[in-house]
């Protein structure tokens, strides 16, 4: 059974899907979320996400891990409970989110491995503005391949510039939606 989580982390894969495929570097793949969202008068939201990466970005993953991962592929299964999120979103600051698991296919020498890592989204809400100002994805305990490609492959998932601004831009598309305190 998954875990319950804030909705922001939600809202980061949710950018996957409001983002252009270029800007982002990834592009969702069978995304059930969007839907669930949009139904305001649902407390739990529970839906399935995930992304694919584009070209431009399996090619800097490729390069970073010195040709040894070509491509990768994730989906996660969400819940979360919309009051919770929207109390943490009101509290400003830097709203921490529960570790979440990822499932993977990635693609090392032509054959796709399962993978799975915990994610850990941590997203800085200014209390003035009431905007997303940074995020920072937290992606740790990768499983499913040797040492130290699992490292290099973390290591490059939480460097991607592209996917720490989409965290971001998600937030501040979906912020000015909540409802008041």
């Amino acid at each position: 059974m998954a875990r319950p989580i804030p909705f922001i982390f939600v809202v980061g894969w949710l950018i996957l899907l409001t983002s252009a495929p270029a800007q982002a570097g990834v592009t969702l793949d069978g995304d059930t979320c969007r839907q669930v969202f949009d139904n305001p008068r649902a407390e739990h939201i529970a839906c399935r996400t995930g992304f694919r990466l584009d070209a431009a970005t399996r090619a800097r993953l490729e390069s970073s891990s010195f040709g040894l991962v070509s491509d990768i592929s994730c989906a996660a299964d969400l819940t979360a409970d919309r009051s919770e999120v929207i109390s943490r979103v009101h509290a400003g600051g830097d709203v921490a989110l529960p570790q979440q698991e990822v499932r993977c296919k990635l693609v090392s020498g032509g054959d796709p491995l399962p993978v799975r890592f915990h994610l850990a989204p941590v997203v800085r809400i200014d209390k003035k503005t009431r905007r997303a100002v940074d995020a920072r994805l937290g992606i740790r305990d990768l499983t499913g391949i040797p040492e130290p490609l699992a490292t290099a492959v973390a290591e490059f998932l939480n460097a991607e510039p592209t996917l720490r601004k989409s965290l971001v831009q998600a937030a501040n598309e979906i912020l000015p939606n909540l409802p008041p305190r």
